[in-house]
Order: C-alpha cells, then structure tokens, then sequence
C-alpha cells in the first residue's frame, strides 16, 4: 500500500510538472506561445539577419496580417539566465520626444483591474530613454533598470520595406521578480505611439490598457517538452523513481502471489 501511494506521488509531481503553464486569463482572443531561441538576438535595433527572428512567436499589432502597420515578436532566450526579448515594429520614422513603446509583463498572471507587486512596466522614450515600473496595488511606481536592454533605429524588415522604427529589447526574467523563476502563463501587454501621428493614438496589443493588467494578453504555454525550472535531467529523474517505484510495486505483488499460492 505505501509503495503503490509512493509511485503515485511520483507520477503526480510529473505530470504537474508537465502541466504548468495551462491555466490562463486575460483578454480573450489575445494569447501567444513562449518560443525558444534557435537563433540569437543581436540588440541593435534591426534585424540582423533575416532568420534572426523567424524562431520568435510573431503577431500583428493591429488586426490580423503582419504587414508595414506594425508587428511584434516574443522569443525566450536559455542559457544562464532567462532572457525574455522582444521585437516591436512601428510604421513610424520621425523621431518625437513623445514616441513611447511599452511592454508589461504580469508575473503571476493574476490580472486585476490595477497593478500589483508582480507587474513590470517597460517604457523607451523618445528613443532615448528608459524607464522601468513596478506596480503598488493602485498604479506604477518607478524602479530603477532590472537587467534590461533596448536598442531601436530606423530599418527596414521583411514586414516592411520602408525605413521605420524597430526596437529590440531583452529583460532578465530572474531579476524582473519573484515570480522570475516561473514558467508561464505570464500576462503581457505590447503598445507603441507615435507622436507625429497623435490622431491614431496608442496602438497596443491587446487593444486595451497597460494600467489594468485583467485585460492584457497572456503567455499561456511553451514550445518545448521541458518547461522553465525543470531541467531535463529533473525530469529524468521524477521518470526514474516512477518506474522504479512501479517495478518495486509490481515485484512486491508478484512476491506475495506467489507464496501465497504455495
């Protein structure tokens, strides 16, 4: 009885560590996958070559073809540290004081109609300057840089021929929070603005809010077998001692069958 309880405890601690990353909310219709990199990430504002990005999860800002109106990308960096880095595409090429990109990342996931502890906002002004927040249960509080960096410049792409603005930013997962060590679901918002075209307004992904982290998007899941803070190794082992378990079980019954048949 122990051991069979033994490797079903086992078997449970596998599967949910299989499972994390299932559970989600959000604005609906607003979701994306965590893809790993296969092909690294210069930060220089362009695309260094053109499969520099074609391993990231890509997405139309505005409506639903990735075209010269904008387009954004999400990729996981692994290595020594989690490296969650962003691409963003804007149609614009005049450079305003007032341009504003914008990434926000919920932690936990946990939404709400204002931001708490485990929400970051990422801000680059003017193509000059960046400015990090951390949310304080009723708006943004500023904090200084955690482990980021930007670069954008005037560029061409595969999604637009015309020069315009492409940013590139890679955040240390580890250093953005508590909640660094945790695979998704993270909710994530993405806008930009231009302020040579203010009638457009803030063109953002979800189409809603960065103060009101419910309606953001979310990174529900991964693309790879293994999901962040289990190591393959980890794994290996929880599917070692299952086994084990189960062949000590299944010889402790056959053991047991066979004096009592005597």
């Amino acid at each position: 009885m122990r051991k069979a309880i033994f490797v079903e405890f086992c078997l449970l601690i596998l599967c949910s560590s299989l499972l994390i990353g299932i559970a989600t909310a959000g604005e609906p219709g607003y979701t994306l996958m965590e893809a790993y990199q296969t092909n690294a990430v210069t930060v220089d504002g362009k695309w260094t070559s053109g499969a520099e990005w074609s391993d990231a999860y890509i997405l139309p800002m505005v409506g639903t073809t990735k075209d010269a109106n904008g387009i954004w990308a999400y990729k996981m960096v692994m290595g020594d540290t989690y490296l969650m880095s962003f691409l963003i595409e804007s149609p614009d090429n005049t450079n305003d004081a007032s341009d504003l990109w914008t990434i926000c990342i919920d932690g936990a996931n946990d939404g709400g109609s204002a931001p708490n502890s485990n929400d970051v906002k990422i801000e680059i002004a003017g193509h000059t300057t960046l400015r990090m927040y951390a949310g304080n249960g009723t708006g943004w509080s500023l904090i200084a840089n955690k482990a980021t960096t930007w670069k954008d410049s005037l560029a061409n792409s595969t999604y637009n021929s015309a020069n315009h603005y492409v940013l590139e930013v890679q955040a240390d997962k580890g250093a953005l929070g508590e909640w660094g060590a945790n695979p998704p679901p993270h909710g994530l918002f993405v806008s930009m603005y231009d302020a040579s075209n203010a009638s457009k307004g803030t063109v953002a992904w979800p189409p809603t809010s960065a103060n009101t982290p419910g309606r953001w998007g979310v990174i529900t899941t991964y693309d790879a077998a293994v999901p962040e803070g289990f190591t393959i190794a980890f794994v290996a082992v929880l599917s070692t001692i299952a086994m084990i378990g189960a062949l000590a079980l299944r010889k402790s019954k056959t053991s047991t069958y066979f004096f009592r048949s005597r």
